[in-house]
């Protein structure tokens, strides 16, 4: 039997069918479409690159897509922030059209996927930025160093997103940050290497 390229984590499936149960489906097409164009931005690269994607997977943290085939920390670079780039003409073109055409829904969409690439982003694992860190900074200082200085950028970033996040929770502005800063802390990357991850978010 052949098996499934794609995957799907049981804290995804629960998430999945929450959000599905308590949201408004414009709402929730206006995210999809975002994070649709972010891994298109994925996708694209790695073809242009002669990438092969052997397999997808949906978790908590996020959606993976699992790559195989040689390239340089260069390429791996590119690949990562491609989604994000990806992400940000989106929300360009959602804003001009929305603009244009008087949609609330399209200006919706185009502020979620402004949101979405910034965020992404920021130099913290498992972020498509911190992944970009990765790859230049092990290239440049060396597996060991890079690795190092990676957690250290990651984990600072996300101490202070949280504590920012705080701020804004004290100040009555909601705790959305707060809990992407926690989500980010929660799924820093282990000990595998991060240099042999073939995972973007």
């Amino acid at each position: 039997m052949k098996r499934s390229r794609l995957k799907l984590s049981t804290g995804a499936v629960l998430l999945a069918g929450f959000l599905y149960y308590i949201g408004d489906p414009a709402v929730i097409a206006a995210v999809l479409l975002p994070a649709a164009a972010h891994e298109l931005g994925h996708a694209a690269a790695l073809a242009l690159m002669g990438l092969k994607i052997s397999g997808f997977r949906l978790e908590l943290r996020g959606f993976c897509m699992e790559y195989s085939g040689y390239t340089g920390p260069a390429g791996h670079a590119m690949a990562a922030v491609c989604g994000p780039v990806a992400g940000l003409w989106y929300a360009w073109a959602a804003s001009w059209l929305g603009n244009r055409l008087d949609s609330p829904w399209l200006c919706l969409t185009a502020g979620v996927s402004l949101l979405l690439s910034l965020f992404n982003l920021l130099p913290a694992l498992p972020l498509d930025g911190g992944r970009v860190l990765a790859q230049l900074s092990c290239a440049l200082l060396g597996q060991k160093r890079g690795e190092r200085l990676t957690r250290s950028v990651s984990l600072g970033t996300g101490a202070a997103l949280l504590a920012a996040g705080l701020w804004q929770m004290l100040r009555g502005r909601g705790a959305g940050l707060c809990l992407a800063a926690v989500w980010l802390l929660l799924y820093q990357e282990d000990e595998r290497g991060l240099v042999k991850s073939c995972e973007i978010l």
